[in-house]
């Protein structure tokens, strides 16, 4: 997960990440070609709070983007990931912050400063 882009919309109040999971087939491990795409809002206090560093910006970054990952299972299902299931691949990228037309639409999937909405998949 790259955070350089971060220092170019450094935002106050909350950071935003597009996030892209890559789903594989389960038996082989072979990544299919789908993503499913995920925008993430990370209010700057939530990751402050549980990032060891909270004055280092790749430390704040790397946490909010954590936290933003914690949450994709409830976007996705409603659920917390289950022990056992398998773990995707994923990326994720800063953004500018979206428009409020955007943000104002109910979150799929909302806990501790962190809200996501759930794009839909692509086929590349």
């Amino acid at each position: 997960m790259e955070c350089k882009e971060f220092r170019k919309w450094h935002i106050d109040k909350a950071l935003y990440f597009h996030v892209a999971l890559e789903p594989h087939l389960k038996h082989s491990g072979s990544i299919i070609d789908r993503r499913i795409l995920f925008l993430a809002e990370v209010q700057v206090g939530a990751a402050k709070e549980t990032t060891t560093y909270p004055d280092d910006e790749d430390a704040l970054c790397q946490e909010a983007q954590r936290l933003a990952t914690e949450l994709l299972p409830m976007a996705m299902t409603g659920h917390p990931r289950q022990e056992g299931e398998d773990v995707m691949r994923l990326t994720c990228h800063a953004v500018p912050k979206p428009s409020e037309d955007l943000l104002q639409h109910s979150a799929d999937a909302q806990k501790g400063g962190v809200r996501l909405w759930l794009f839909g998949s692509n086929v590349e």
